[in-house]
């Protein structure tokens, strides 16, 4: 059997980008399949219709955007993941954190800290990451958000089942600082151009500047442009894959068959050695779970689908505080606190960080319309008299000039929307420990759905809530929940696990080099293998996995 591709790699967010890169390095031939489309500088949707159109991930709604936002009506958790080029990295808030030494219980034996940190390393590198230059440049020094965050943080004192006191620190992100000036560009390590951040807070819409060091501006910019080997990365995007089925034939191979979302009914097939599943907690499940049904792929674990949970992510806000925060200014995340507690009753860890949350500016001008202010109405009042004072001179041949103003530029804008909800508007997101009891099925209709219930990780929640009730009266606001956890629902922005990484198969789907049991050759590198929560922003961990994956495959003989 010819086969196309020594290796299909399906999905381009931080399993699947690391992947092709080091897989192309070690001389592979390589096919990376993306269902979304390449979005360029300038590219991401701004205007209203745009935003509409542009924005969702939703084929049966004929939307093709780089945000899905998906509900699940049985269960506790609604999730939103990328689509495009660059998967996750196009819609995360950038930050780059280690999984703490102590949340690795329950994880393959020889996974710990000591075991990733080489492979942190070299993600913090290919990434370029660096913590927010707060006190460094003097153009990022005015982020109040930040310096309210640091000096909530040095005077709290440790609450209730906490074993420490909470810290304030920078984290790492992925944004580039570099310049002399707001939007200078310049070439980044691998030679992809970027700009220096401009503070507009869109990182999580999309940066049409390229400030955010996605992924397709650092490891698939080099994987396509790799010179050595079997030559460069081939990326294919608008390619759906629709099933992966093992093919027998004295040796093992595989057979990809995808299509284009725009043209469902064009099928195309692809035929390789080896296949790295890269599709994100969700779809990677997805798939494999019909694949199974099928009897495509019928060796897979009866784990399946288990292990999952959303990294304990909760939003939460302080509103009316006492000083304006100016949340429209710096990336979306800048600063964090960690807070150390006591575990669970049955001994799993728990931990858990908060983080400040930056809005867009175009929001601010959406909140500035929405909510009425009748300091703006009186503005309104006052110009129709100016103007009606006017007319009414000139109408009646009256002098011009006394008493009226004639420079009304300054007047004109104060009738412009007020924006102090805005700017007293505190945004937290916090992460940690959850329970990863959830579970990942197919309805009958073929959607992927998750089964999860927020109740054995109360705990959790309980401690956010409390947390971020004391930074909110810190700031002198008022602290409101997510309103949707009152009815008991909170938005995974960080789905993880469905095919969890273990020992052996019958704890979970894949071992500790990422390739499925019963299937060699079929590799998962994603979300979907971490077997537990992690704490913080997973896409670090998700990244030093891919790397440590990579890193055991052997070398191509040339």
């Amino acid at each position: 059997m010819k086969l196309d591709f020594d290796v299909i790699v399906i999905g381009s967010g931080f399993g699947g980008s690391v992947m092709s890169l080091r897989l192309v390095e070690k001389g592979y031939q390589v096919c990376l399949l993306e269902r979304g489309q390449e979005w360029g500088m300038n590219s991401f949707p701004r205007r209203i219709e745009e935003i509409k159109n542009q924005l969702p991930w939703s084929p049966k709604d004929k939307k093709f955007g780089f945000m899905e936002i998906r509900d699940y009506p049985d269960s506790d958790a609604m999730s939103v993941s990328g689509a495009g080029l660059g998967g996750g990295s196009l819609i995360y808030a950038n930050v780059m954190i280690r999984m703490p030494e102590e949340f690795f219980y329950q994880w393959p034996k020889g996974i710990d800290r000591a075991t990733l940190d080489p492979y942190y390393d070299l993600v913090e590198k290919n990434l370029e990451a660096s913590p927010y230059p707060l006190s460094t440049d003097p153009y990022y020094s005015d982020t109040k958000k930040t310096h309210s965050l640091k000096k909530v943080a040095d005077g709290l004192t440790a609450a209730p089942g906490a074993t420490a006191k909470p810290e304030f620190f920078l984290p790492s992100l992925t944004v580039r600082f570099k310049g002399n000036f707001p939007g200078e560009q310049s070439l980044n390590s691998h030679g992809a151009i970027q700009s220096k951040c401009n503070k507009c807070g869109e990182c999580d819409i999309g940066c049409n500047i390229h400030a955010k060091n996605t992924l397709d501006l650092n490891y698939l910019f080099r994987a396509r442009n790799y010179k050595g080997g079997k030559g460069p990365l081939e990326i294919r995007t608008h390619a759906e894959v629709i099933s992966i089925e093992s093919i027998t034939n004295g040796d093992e191979y595989y057979k990809v068959v995808y299509r284009n979302p725009l043209k469902p009914k064009e099928e195309k097939i692809l035929y390789s050695k080896k296949v790295v599943l890269s599709a994100g907690s969700i779809h990677s499940t997805e798939l494999l779970l019909k694949m199974k049904k099928k009897h495509f792929l019928p060796k897979i674990s009866s784990k399946l689908g288990a292990k999952w949970c959303g990294n304990g992510d909760l939003e939460g806000m302080a509103l009316m505080t006492k000083e304006f925060l100016e949340p429209t200014k710096g990336p979306v995340i800048t600063g964090a606190i960690r807070y150390k507690y006591e575990g669970y009753s049955d001994g799993f860890p728990h931990g858990l960080f908060i983080q400040d949350a930056g809005v867009p500016i175009g929001l601010d001008w959406y909140l500035s319309g929405k909510i009425t202010a009748g300091a703006t109405f009186l503005q309104y009042l006052k110009l129709m008299r100016h103007f009606a004072l006017d007319f009414i001179r000139r109408f009646f041949h009256l002098m011009m000039g006394r008493g009226g103003k004639i420079n009304i530029g300054a007047e004109m804008l104060k009738a412009i929307d007020r924006n102090n909800f805005s700017r007293k508007l505190y945004v937290m997101l916090g992460m940690g420990r959850d329970r990863n009891d959830g579970s990942i099925s197919i309805s009958e209709n073929g959607e992927p759905l998750i089964n999860w219930r927020m109740d054995n990780s109360e705990l959790h929640y309980d401690r956010a809530k409390f947390e971020m009730g004391r930074i909110a009266k810190a700031l002198g606001g008022v602290f409101v929940n997510n309103p949707l956890t009152y009815i008991k629902k909170i938005v995974a922005v960080h789905p993880l696990g469905g095919c969890a990484m273990a020992d052996t198969e019958q704890e979970g789907v894949v071992g500790r080099n990422g390739e499925v049991f019963g299937h060699p050759g079929l590799y998962v590198v994603d979300a979907s293998i971490l077997p537990t929560s992690v704490g913080p922003n997973p896409s670090m961990t998700i990244a030093a996995l891919a790397e440590m994956i990579a890193d055991q495959f052997p070398v191509v003989e040339k």
